[in-house]
């Protein structure tokens, strides 16, 4: 069996939703079969907001789906869980330093014993403090690279945020582009190299965000440019391991197109298959490099069926479980192409736009 040392953050501190910091106590329970019980499940009031809970009444993955996410047994795999809260008291700026300080001191102290680890967020801003924590324990820390899965480029910073909220900032915080009130936030002095962050599946963003990224030199795979996400992300693991002892990968679930992720807090259509991603998530099945996995964005209340958080359980499984046949896994992958193509972006494409998105992309 495998034990992975995982972190829950209960926060959505940094996003404009309510519900996004229920995800980890929602998976933890679907991973004890709770859901597959079909109970009910309510979760406990959170300590930012006390009159605010919610009710999932479970309903079964059936169909296609069944077969979809059916990766592994649920005993090939078991999360060791830490569940991290904000405190009750202070600004809201307050809480978001002292939640990041909290979580780079759970990845540091797992990467300084050369443990993987998988963080489930909450919002995407829980990733300054997962990569700081990385960044804080390497004695290197240009030696560590980061492949960044998302539909957008979060690389705002309060300066040019239309929303000002924080989980639309987190990649300026990591490149050390932050002004001074985002800079509080993060809790390290250490940051990102540039040319050791791959930015894959962007499809919906700010032109200031593309400047601050395009000037600092980042990767970044536009989603109208890939060939496949499992080409992807085979070449972005292999460009970054001639030149990097580790490596990290940040999941936002709405890098998935939204007929298979339709829990997200800012949808936009066109994204990456599911199937697609747990493939490409085969593909690099525990890959020696990847120091952790974090999966962030999971927002219950737009959920159907409970198709997104079935689909969260099924991308752990893919990456860090033992499924019983895994041949694919073991195979070379040089039939992906050379390390290079696929990675830099020549054209930039147009802003993109999509009619059937649930929450507006200011909200970012």
């Amino acid at each position: 069996m495998v034990a992975v040392q995982t972190l829950g953050v209960v926060s959505c501190l940094g996003g404009p939703m309510h519900y996004c910091g229920f995800a980890a106590e929602m998976l933890r329970d679907l991973f004890n079969e709770s859901l597959n019980k079909l109970t009910p499940f309510v979760v406990r009031q959170a300590p930012y907001e006390r009159n605010q809970q919610l009710t999932v009444r479970p309903e079964p993955v059936v169909g296609l789906n069944q077969r979809l996410f059916k990766v592994q047994k649920q005993n090939r795999l078991q999360l060791q869980w830490q569940l991290l809260y904000p405190e009750s008291q202070g600004s809201k700026e307050d809480k978001l330093a002292n939640l990041n300080k909290a979580i780079s001191q759970f990845t540091e102290g797992r990467t300084k014993e050369n443990q993987r680890f998988l963080v489930i967020g909450g919002d995407h801003s829980c990733a300054m403090g997962t990569w700081a924590g990385v960044l804080n324990a390497m004695q290197q820390s240009d030696k560590f690279g980061l492949i960044w899965l998302d539909a957008h480029m979060d690389a705002h910073t309060f300066t040019t945020s239309p929303s000002g909220n924080v989980h639309g900032m987190p990649v300026a915080a990591l490149l050390g582009k932050a002004d001074g009130k985002l800079a509080a936030l993060y809790p390290s002095s250490r940051v990102v190299n540039v040319a050791n962050l791959i930015l894959i599946g962007i499809r919906n963003y700010e032109q200031e965000e593309y400047g601050l990224l395009k000037q600092a030199g980042v990767k970044i795979v536009f989603a109208n440019q890939m060939n496949g996400i499992g080409s992807a992300l085979i070449k972005a693991i292999d460009f970054l391991s001639q030149k990097c002892q580790t490596i990290g990968i940040s999941i936002d679930l709405d890098v998935i197109d939204p007929t298979d992720a339709p829990g997200v807090e800012t949808p936009v259509c066109g994204g990456i298959k599911a199937k697609e991603l747990l493939a490409a998530l085969s593909l690099i099945h525990r890959h020696p490099k990847v120091c952790g996995l974090e999966i962030s964005e999971f927002t219950p209340e737009h959920d159907v069926n409970n198709l997104t958080l079935y689909l969260m359980k099924a991308l752990i499984e893919a990456f860090y479980g033992e499924p019983e046949r895994s041949p694919v896994s073991s195979k070379p992958n040089k039939f992906l192409g050379s390390i290079s193509s696929g990675i830099k972006g020549k054209a930039v494409p147009s802003r993109y736009s999509c009619a059937k998105s649930k929450t507006v992309r200011s909200t970012e």
